[in-house]
């Protein structure tokens, strides 16, 4: 049986028999409280300090005071706003303690999800770097949110962004690599499984999906599918009238349906181990996330609460 735990994502709903205790919430270096997260039981942290930032927005956050306490990170925001990450285990450090300052007022037993985002190889060129640099936030994270689980998330090396460099956990090479080093190094860390950003990297972001695409790319997880704790599953619009993070299956393979009938199946086989996982429909439509949803339990993936 495939288990799916729902997590909230931005204001969207899921349908009406679907009551998620866990909300996702932005978290970057241009928060600078997150006290008034209150609206589910649970929060999932998104961490999302790749993001890009210029002119008066970057300027705002190298003046917060907040930042000025952890001056390793600040003076890694560059001069066209990207932020570079995992730089060493001092950054590792100091991102520990920015996420334990933003976090301050908030029961820590809330936080159930810490989700981390893989660097640039301008900043760290190797899984094997990553691992060590990343042991020292893994170890003061865990001191503050010992129920928090701490997930990484494979990333599209979209063009738009080529130029800061290339992210060094995006095919399924990498992401099986990655588990093999975690399980090398006995780390807690675990992955988010991000589908459609794999089969974009993996079959180019403009292309239209067949089924031996989609099969060839998930096949290589059946065997560590253990270190998956999350996934990423959203639609997205194949005509680009739209763009990504903003439709439903029925968009993303453009009405085929025997061909969403075999992405939901291979999903279907890929997580049935009875262990469940936690959700993420990256959309910003209720509609989207509906169609989805509805989509996910007609292929029979069961909706649970977390424990």
């Amino acid at each position: 049986m495939v288990k799916f735990i729902p997590v909230r994502y931005a204001r969207t709903n899921y349908p009406e028999d679907i009551r998620p205790k866990i909300q996702e919430v932005p978290f970057n270096f241009g928060r600078v409280t997150l006290e008034n997260s209150n609206c589910l039981p649970y929060l999932s942290l998104h961490t999302d300090p790749s993001i890009i930032w210029y002119g008066s927005k970057r300027n705002k956050i190298l003046s917060s005071d907040i930042l000025k306490e952890f001056p390793l990170i600040r003076s890694n925001i560059l001069d066209f706003g990207h932020a570079k990450l995992w730089c060493d285990q001092k950054w590792s450090k100091e991102f520990a303690g920015f996420l334990t300052r933003l976090t301050e007022g908030i029961d820590h037993q809330r936080i159930r999800i810490i989700e981390v985002h893989t660097p640039f190889n301008t900043s760290c060129d190797l899984l094997e770097d990553f691992i060590d640099i990343y042991k020292t936030f893994e170890e003061e994270v865990l001191k503050e949110f010992p129920s928090a689980e701490i997930l990484i998330e494979n990333m599209f090396n979209n063009d738009r962004k080529k130029r800061f460099g290339k992210f060094i956990l995006s095919t399924s090479k990498d992401i099986i690599k990655l588990s093999d080093l975690i399980s090398e190094s006995n780390l807690k860390l675990r992955l988010v499984l991000d589908i459609p950003q794999l089969l974009s990297e993996h079959n180019g972001g403009n292309k239209l999906l067949t089924e031996g695409m989609i099969k060839d790319t998930l096949a290589p997880f059946m065997e560590m599918r253990n270190y998956i704790k999350s996934t990423h599953i959203w639609g997205n619009d194949i005509n680009k009238i739209r763009g990504a993070h903003s439709c439903d299956f029925n968009t993303y393979f453009d009405g085929d349906e025997e061909l969403k009938k075999c992405f939901l199946e291979e999903i279907r086989q890929l997580f049935d181990d009875g262990k469940a996982r936690y959700f993420v429909p990256e959309v910003g439509s209720t509609i989207a996330v509906q169609s989805i949803v509805n989509d996910l339990k007609n292929a029979g993936i069961q909706f649970v609460d977390p424990e």
